[in-house]
């Protein structure tokens, strides 16, 4: 691969939760040098690859850096995140989803009252996050899932007895894996 000999590990599910893998990675280093993301049928749904590889070239940190700090034309935000957990903004879930287990959560905004929360879950290898934010009929369109090569989107209005909240659950897994995060989200009082 890329002139390099390399070894290839195959990731294979167990279940319809998350998808397979194929890793090549070069025999000496074990930089990974391609992959490939597989649905439940070993179809290559994405992949990534190097097509020109140079290993042992020397780093210029100096170079590196000045090409990072040049910004012109470009807009440079820093948004506002702040730590929280899932309990401490009213959520939680009421079972579990094999594999995924909760990894942080963070509020995105200044504005309490217009901020959204971001829920990250993961298994290892996928990741998925669970945007809340209360439901806005003009913001918000029409509920469904959306899918741009293995990476999957669900949109669905949430009912509650204080008004009904929006979840945008996004993540490379399958969509039944979104749905199961999502039909297991409960707002606590």
């Amino acid at each position: 691969m890329a002139g390099f000999d390399a070894d290839v590990v195959y990731l294979k599910p167990r279940d319809d939760l998350r998808y397979g893998y194929r890793i090549w990675s070069e025999h000496n280093t074990g930089l990974v040098i391609k992959t490939q993301t597989l649905d439940s049928k070993g179809r290559v749904l994405e992949q990534s690859a190097f097509s020109e590889l140079q290993l042992n070239t020397p780093v210029q940190a100096v170079k590196l850096t000045r090409m990072m700090e040049r910004t012109e034309g470009y807009k440079v935000q820093k948004p506002h995140r702040t730590p929280t957990t899932a309990a401490a903004e009213g959520w939680a879930l009421s079972g579990e989803v094999p594999g995924f287990a909760s990894q942080s959560c963070y509020r995105h905004g200044a504005d309490t009252s217009a901020s959204v929360v971001q829920w990250i879950f993961s298994d290892g290898l996928a990741t998925v996050s669970l945007f809340l934010e209360p439901y806005d009929a003009r913001r918000h369109p029409g509920e469904g899932v959306v899918a741009m090569g293995a990476t999957h989107t669900l949109t669905k209005r949430l009912p509650d007895a204080s008004g009904p909240w929006w979840v945008t659950a996004v993540g490379e897994v399958p969509p039944a894996t979104l749905k199961a995060l999502v039909s297991r989200l409960q707002r606590k009082p």
